[in-house]
């Protein structure tokens, strides 16, 4: 041994190793941060860090025999620890290069491999080629109900609207697109309306290889739009070999309504109820009342309708018990249009979960709704929160993986993916999916609280004041507040003014700021809040049942008595 190490030292093994190591770390960094402007794909990303790893192997072999002197050979025992020595340097560069591989892709944590299925489809935004922007709803309604028709085939998985509109105007490739979407196909399209008459471009394309696997053109009268739509779907699932039930094809076959101004009208609301905010909501409501209007029978007009009032609390507009009625009178009308319309089904779980606290209805309605349509993202989500709030946990997690999967570039299910492991005791791996919400949007103040909290329940405070002041930044709340409760963690003598600076600010939580009182262990103020909540139905309420900040009550007779009001089992 001591031999081997002097002939190291004489041919500077070392020190070559070493410098191969630091040049392959660079070409490794080299390729994160080109692998996108220069649109490398994963196989040559990875051919790249294999020839790096087979290349140490010849890099040390090379040094070893010019650096010898004279003709000095290495003994059989000196050469296998050498090959030793080479086979666990290389294991690391190629560990390295995997990792490296992982970060490029995407980063996702290596428990979360994405699996893309033959039968996985993006459908894009289609492109509005008339030249008036007015005209944008159209082209993106059209997108919409597309990718409705192809989500309630089962055989088929389709990302969700919500992620695929980020690609809207993209410079991206469809390799890359695809990847990042974990789908095998994606879908192009551009559409013209002039007039009463309509031309829809639509192609399906291999993301992988760029081969077209089905294209066709469409120039027919507007009154064929929804014929258009369903020949399109029915195209692409031929393509990708997928299966078509009777019952699929019959569905997407339907006509939703027999009057063209009533679904202009419905398309224009559908664009608004997609922007999330109260101003978007009023128009939306607006639209789909225009359009129950020109139709009465039409059910989509109804279940977006229904759509759009279960939202409003969550936005800051009528409390639950002022906005149930209207929201329960569209649900139903909906249902009993069109007993198989997923967004009622949807709708009227999420009115049964959060407005009456009726769990076991609001199941039934959710399971209806995946089974109508398993790739509709929404019911995934809502389900998973009901789960979630009752701690059914293993199956919460699974709903909202599920609905990460096919709506991937939505904020809300990887914000709901990360309550989830929070409350159920995992917040280190909650950071992750706060992290990757906070990617997506990174102006949202339930994020910046949800990371906030995740790391106040590792104890990391230090990590957790930034986000605090983050959080009061993006939603006008007094950082002072925040500064004040943790204060208070770390010293129980600054609680009182800590209790003073949360109740007498605005602060920016789920329930009021209750969940920092409680925390604190200060009870009776935190329940005069629970209290105010229950009263006004608050939407997030329930999620008391499951908050690790109110674990100190959790022995009150007075929260149990809130939780059985909430039809939450003792």
């Amino acid at each position: 041994m001591p031999s081997l190490l002097q002939r190291l030292k004489e041919r500077k093994l070392f020190q070559w190793g070493l410098a191969y190591l630091a040049g392959a770390w660079l070409i490794f960094q080299g390729i994160e941060v080109l692998a996108e402007p220069w649109n490398l794909s994963e196989a040559v990303q990875r051919t790249i860090h294999v020839l790096l790893g087979v290349g140490f192997f010849v890099m040390l072999i090379l040094a070893w025999y010019h650096g010898e002197k004279g003709r000095q050979r290495a003994s059989g025992v000196e050469l296998l620890i050498l090959a030793g020595i080479l086979v666990i340097a290389g294991a690391a560069v190629a560990l390295l290069g995997r990792g490296s591989q992982g970060e490029v892709a995407g980063g996702l944590p290596e428990d979360s491999p994405v699996v893309v299925s033959e039968k996985s489809v993006a459908v894009l935004p289609f492109v509005n080629i008339g030249g008036d922007p007015e005209n944008e709803y159209f082209s993106d309604g059209i997108t919409g109900d597309i990718i409705n028709h192809l989500a309630k085939i089962a055989d088929l998985k389709v990302i969700s609207r919500t992620s695929v509109m980020q690609y809207k105007e993209s410079e991206k490739n469809l390799r890359q697109i695809g990847r990042e979407l974990g789908v095998a196909a994606i879908v192009e399209g551009e559409v013209q309306q002039t007039g009463d008459q309509v031309r829809i471009n639509a192609q399906l394309i291999d993301a992988e290889t760029d081969e077209h696997l089905w294209a066709e053109q469409y120039n027919r009268a507007l009154t064929d739009v929804f014929a258009i739509q369903s020949d399109v779907a029915q195209q692409i699932t031929a393509a990708l070999r997928a299966t078509l039930t009777r019952a699929e094809a019959s569905r997407i076959n339907e006509r939703p309504t027999d009057n063209l101004e009533a679904y202009d009208n419905y398309l224009r609301g559908r664009r608004f109820w997609n922007q999330r905010s109260l101003a978007a909501f009023d128009s939306a409501i607006s639209y789909f009342n225009q359009a129950i209007f020109l139709d009465p029978d039409f059910a989509r007009a109804y279940a977006g309708l229904a759509e759009s009032y279960v939202l409003l609390p969550e936005y800051g507009g009528p409390s639950i018990p002022e906005i149930l009625p209207f929201a329960k009178a569209a649900t139903e009308r909906a249902r009993a249009l069109d007993p198989e319309l997923v967004e009622a089904y949807t709708a009227s779980g999420y009115i049964k979960e959060v407005f009456e606290w009726d769990r076991e209805g609001a199941e039934r309605d959710f399971l209806k709704a995946i089974e109508l349509n398993p790739d509709y993202a929404t019911a995934h989500l809502w389900y998973a929160e009901l789960l979630g709030v009752t701690r059914r946990w293993d199956e919460a997690l699974a709903e909202a993986r599920t609905a990460v999967e096919l709506d991937p570039l939505s904020p809300a299910p990887n914000l709901i993916l990360g309550l989830l492991l929070a409350f159920s005791g995992r917040p280190d791996d909650a950071i992750a999916a706060f992290e990757r919400t906070l990617e997506i949007v990174p102006e949202w103040g339930l994020t910046y609280g949800g990371l906030a909290k995740a790391y106040v329940l590792i104890g990391d405070y230090a990590a957790a004041a930034p986000l605090f002041d983050r959080l009061a930044e993006v939603t006008g709340s007094d950082p002072e507040a925040y500064r004040a409760y943790l204060a208070a963690l770390s010293d129980p003598a600054k609680i009182p003014a800590a209790v003073t600076a949360l109740q007498a600010t605005n602060v920016y939580s789920d329930v009021g700021g209750n969940e920092y009182l409680a925390h604190l262990g200060q009870f009776d103020e935190a329940l005069a809040v629970l209290e105010q909540a229950y009263d006004e139905r608050h939407p997030y309420l329930p999620w008391v049942n499951v908050d690790p900040m109110f674990d100190g009550l959790r022995s009150d007779p007075r929260f149990q008595d809130l939780l059985r009001r909430m039809n939450f089992p003792e």
